[in-house]
C-alpha cells in the first residue's frame, strides 16, 4: 500500500509560507554543514554541535522523562521514557550516513518517538564509519538487539531507524532471520538509505540537500573494501520475505523516494507486510527535521497507530517475539 500524506484542505497563505521557508531553510542547513566532500570529522562535529540537547535541559522541560545508561562490552546505549508507563520498546538506530550521529545528538528525537508511542527507547552509539566500516555497525546493532531482548520486559518489542539507521535496522532483521532469532514486531524505517550501490538515488527529484554525490562518497566510507550490492550493507537486494510489518516514510521530493518505492514494492511481493506513506513535497527525514509542519504532525500520527496496530494483533494472537 502505498498512501502520500496530504492535508485535509488547502493551507491557509500563513501555513504555505511557513512550509515553504521550513523546507528551504533546511536545505541551505544541511547543504552548507554536511557538502559530500565534507571530511567525516568535521561533519561529526557539526552534527554533535547542531543536534545535541543535554539531559539536563529535556529535564528542565519534562521533569518525569526518565533516562538510564547500559552497556554491552564497549557498546554503550542510553535509553529515555518520557512516559509513565512504557507499554511498548523501541531500538532506534540513529541516522547519520554511518559517519556521524550518536545518542546525544537524537536524543530530543528519542524523546518525542518515546512520547508519541507509549515506548522506551534504546539508543545505541553503533560504531561510525570511515573508522569502523561494514559490518561494524550491524554487529552493534545486533549486540544492541540482544541486549534490549534480556531487559525483561514483556512488552512488543520494535526496531525504527531513519536514512542509514533505517536502512542498517532492515539489515539487522535480516540478519536476525539469517540467524535463526527472533524479530521484532514490526519496524518504522524513516527515509531510509538501502542501497548503497552505484544504483542508489535513481529517478526524478528535487532534493535541496542530497545528491548522487553524497551517496557514493559516504556509502565508500562505511562500504570499505566490501561489495557494496552484498545484503547486509544494501539489504534492498536482500530476500525480504518473512519480516515483520514495515512502515516505511520518504519524501515526495526526496533522492531516496523511488528507493523506498521499491523497497516497498519488492517487500510486499515477497509476502512482507510494508506500506509507504510519502509526504507530500517533503525532504529527506521530513518528521525528524521539521517536526512542526503539519505534514509531520500527520507522520507522526500514522508512525503511532502502526506501532499501535502491530501491539493490539500481537495481544490478540497472545505473545511477543
Amino acid at each position: 500500500m502505498h498512501r502520500a500524506l496530504r492535508g485535509t484542505g488547502e493551507p491557509t497563505a500563513a501555513e504555505a509560507l511557513r512550509r515553504w521557508l521550513s523546507l528551504r531553510a533546511y536545505g541551505a542547513v544541511t547543504s552548507t554543514l554536511f557538502r559530500a566532500k565534507t571530511p567525516p570529522e568535521k561533519m561529526r562535529r557539526r552534527f554533535e554541535a547542531f543536534g545535541t540537547t543535554s539531559r539536563a535541559s529535556i529535564l528542565r522541560r519534562h521533569p518525569a522523562a526518565i533516562f538510564a545508561d547500559h552497556t554491552v562490552g564497549r557498546l554503550t546505549i542510553e535509553s529515555v521514557r518520557a512516559v509513565a508507563t512504557a507499554s511498548r520498546t523501541i531500538l532506534y538506530l540513529h541516522g547519520g550516513a554511518f559517519v556521524m550521529g550518536s545518542p546525544a545528538s537524537y536524543r530530543s528525537r528519542a524523546m518525542r518517538l518515546s512520547y508519541r508511542c507509549g515506548a522506551e527507547v534504546f539508543v545505541p552509539d553503533y560504531r561510525l564509519a570511515p573508522e569502523h566500516p561494514f559490518p561494524a555497525a550491524l554487529e552493534d546493532a545486533l549486540a544492541a538487539w540482544r541486549k534490549v531482548r534480556t531487559l525483561g520486559s514483556r512488552a512488543p518489542l520494535f526496531v525504527a531507524g531513519d536514512s542509514a539507521g533505517g536502512g542498517l535496522a532492515l539489515s539487522l532483521m535480516v540478519r536476525l532471520r539469517q540467524l535463526g532469532e527472533p524479530s521484532p514486531n514490526g519496524a518504522v524505517l524513516l527515509s531510509p538509505w538501502t542501497n548503497l550501490s552505484d544504483s542508489a538515488g535513481a529517478g526524478h527529484h528535487r532534493d535541496l540537500w542530497l545528491s548522487r554525490e553524497h551517496l557514493s562518497c559516504w556509502a565508500r566510507y562505511y562500504v570499505g573494501r566490501a561489495d557494496p550490492s552484498e545484503a547486509l550493507i544494501s539489504p534492498s537486494f536482500a530476500d525480504l520475505s518473512g519480516l515483520p510489518p514495515l512502515l516505511v516514510l520518504a519524501g515526495e521530493d526526496e533522492l531516496l523516494a523511488e528507493d523506498a518505492r521499491r523497497l516497498v514494492d519488492r517487500a510486499r511481493a515477497s509476502g512482507t507486510d510494508a506500506r509507504l506513506l510519502m509526504g507530500k513535497g517533503m525532504q529527506h527525514d521530513w518528521p525528524l527535521t521539521l517536526p512542526w509542519l503539519a505534514e509531520s504532525r500527520r507522520a507522526w500520527g500514522e508512525i503511532t497507530n502502526f506501532v499501535e496496530n502491530c501491539s493490539f494483533e500481537l495481544t490478540r494472537e497472545g505473545g511477543t517475539s
